[in-house]
């Protein structure tokens, strides 16, 4: 039983890290998404300028 220890806090930080790197690809991916349709928005709102004149 000694060595259950240690494997459990490895398990531990492994779940840890998993969940870090997790939120953080997720995090990546609603920034990318926000900054594509800003991305969008301008190009669109560039053509309605272009259209009204």
């Amino acid at each position: 039983m000694g060595n259950s220890t240690g494997s459990m806090f490895y398990l531990f930080v492994i779940v840890i890290v998993l969940y870090i790197v997790g939120a953080s690809i997720y995090q990546a991916f609603l920034w990318f998404r926000k900054w594509q349709e800003k991305k969008r928005d301008e190009k669109f709102s560039m053509d309605n300028e272009e259209n009204k004149e």
